[in-house]
């Protein structure tokens, strides 16, 4: 008798703890948003843009952390990200900060693709030329110091 009540118990525990479930589809966007939609880098960045606007790139950015599910405390660290106001404390309590960093950098570029907008790699910020950039197989030249006395 004691397992069975002890069963059911559980399986209401499971059946309160799904149906509470604080996913993605729970996280509140609104101070996101309104966070977003006034970064001074993005209002810059779309300024006289009539088909992309700050907010339909949050929009877009937003949509892609929920795909992600993003959990709250991302969000709100996110928030925090676009007013600026990330602190020490928040860098040390929050130990998946790089790793949440580099991840909404992949979905705001992936929004600015698709919303056309051109994307700048690591490649694209190279010299064409190459110029003042050493051969790998090849050492720099001696300093004028260290060149031989005639």
């Amino acid at each position: 008798m004691a397992i069975r009540i002890l069963c059911a118990v559980l399986m209401m525990a499971a059946v309160i703890f799904v149906g509470h479930d604080t996913s993605a589809a729970d996280v509140k966007l609104d101070t996101y948003m309104a966070a977003c939609t006034a970064d001074p880098d993005l209002v810059e960045e779309f300024q006289g843009d009539p088909k992309v606007t700050p907010q339909v790139f949050c929009e877009c950015v937003s949509g892609k952390l929920k795909e992600a599910n993003a959990t709250q405390a991302d969000i709100d660290m996110l928030t925090k990200m676009h007013k600026d106001a990330i602190t020490d404390a928040d860098v040390e309590g929050f130990p998946t900060l790089e790793d949440l960093m580099i991840a909404n950098e992949d979905y705001e570029d992936s929004c600015r693709q698709r919303l056309g907008i051109i994307v700048e790699t690591d490649e694209d910020m190279l010299p064409e030329d190459n110029e003042g950039m050493i051969p790998e197989n090849e050492a720099p030249p001696p300093a004028e110091d260290d060149l031989p006395v005639d």
